[in-house]
């Protein structure tokens, strides 16, 4: 059979402008993730190309495409005076970004003006932007998980067979929490207070702990050892990507998940918790009140800055106190079925409903045909 290339081209479906779609295609970090999900899910709907984030200032734009830019911040610091210039051959500039704290700074504000508009995984991002004196328009677009977390039944452990052995042998509840990075703003302290307090008041207690380069400096300064309780952590899981599958099965030994930071764009761990039924608790302020349900939310304070020093995010954010955090946990670890129960509820109602990659790929598509048609 011959194939024209017109043919195949009909096949893609794009609206009149290409849409440029912009991130660290060369480097694997977290906002490289969620920009490969979102180009698999725009696939269906528009014609999308892809360029790395530092080809962008170089690159010679004649088809006057839409351009995604993924994050937004970092190479607009770096580049701005080249990606003015590109962006005057652009039809819009959508920046996909982030607020880490209630509050961004003033040149963060400027840079903003380059863009048509903004696009925001939270209603807490938006806020903080429009409250510091972003003009453009602030969209609300979240991350999601697959459809496959949410019907898959539990894992039977492979990779951390060795955790999930321990955790049988012992008769521990599990709590997990990942510290990736940024140990003040993810909470490692309120995390190490938290769990000390539990061993304290709850004796079969074991930690399931992801950290990050660098955090495990953190690690060695802490005992988090009470008594002959000894938590399952080491340095596993440090410093590796996880695959979907494994991540899966952490979820699935766990049984809850701490989400301990101070502030953040979104903490999309906790969505996949609940996801795969592990239920969460979490401060009642910051990006993650939008899909986590009432109970999960224990009472806070405000905290210190949550990035001293940032040229873009320098507000401050809000902590779990810790003695009702215990509480609440004691209560999850007690009642577990129970709550296993209430999160499948809120599950069903609102993270499958509003919180699924498909679903937020079609909210990212009618953003960008806003501004590809206006």
């Amino acid at each position: 059979m011959v194939v024209s290339i017109a043919s195949v081209r009909s096949l893609i479906p794009h609206k009149s402008k290409p849409v440029l779609y912009c991130y660290p295609l060369w480097k694997r970090i977290s906002f490289s993730v969620i920009s490969e999900i979102h180009i698999e899910e725009l696939k269906k709907h528009l014609w999308i190309e892809t360029i790395d984030e530092n080809a962008l200032p170089i690159v010679y734009l004649m088809s006057n495409p839409v351009i995604v830019l993924h994050p937004y911040f970092y190479p607009m610091q770096k580049y701005e005076r080249q990606l003015a210039v590109r962006f005057q051959k652009a039809k819009a500039v959508i920046g996909i970004d982030v607020a880490d704290s209630d509050h961004i700074t003033e040149y963060a504000v400027r840079l903003t003006e380059y863009a048509s508009a903004m696009v925001v995984p939270s209603t807490y991002a938006k806020n903080t932007y429009v409250s510091s004196g972003v003009r453009k328009p602030v969209h609300v677009v979240p991350h999601g998980v697959y459809q496959y977390w949410i019907d898959s039944p539990r894992c039977m452990p492979l990779t951390f067979k060795p955790i999930a052995n321990l955790k049988e042998r012992m008769g521990y509840k599990a709590i997990m929490s990942w510290i990736t990075h940024s140990p003040y703003r993810k909470g490692l302290d309120i995390l190490i207070q938290l769990y000390n307090r539990l061993v304290d008041e709850y004796r079969n207690i074991m930690l399931i702990l992801r950290v990050g380069e660098g955090v495990g400096y953190f690690l060695t300064k802490t005992r988090f050892q009470r008594g002959d309780i000894k938590p399952y952590f080491d340095g596993f899981i440090e410093e590796k990507w996880l695959s979907e599958e494994e991540k899966m099965e952490l979820f699935d030994i766990a049984d809850m998940f701490v989400l301990s930071s101070r502030g953040g764009g979104f903490e999309h761990p906790a969505l996949e918790g609940l996801a795969r039924l592990t239920p969460v608790i979490a401060s009642d302020k910051g990006s993650w009140t939008d899909y986590l349900p009432s109970w999960s939310l224990v009472e806070s304070r405000r905290s210190g800055q949550v990035l001293a020093g940032n040229p873009i995010h320098d507000g401050y954010g809000y902590e779990m106190i810790i003695e009702k955090a215990v509480d609440r946990a004691i209560d999850i670890l007690n009642n577990l079925d129970e709550y296993r129960e209430k999160t499948r509820q809120h599950v069903t109602h609102v993270i499958k409903p509003c919180f699924t990659w498909e679903h937020i790929g079609k909210q990212l598509k009618d953003v960008i045909q806003k501004y590809m048609e206006g």
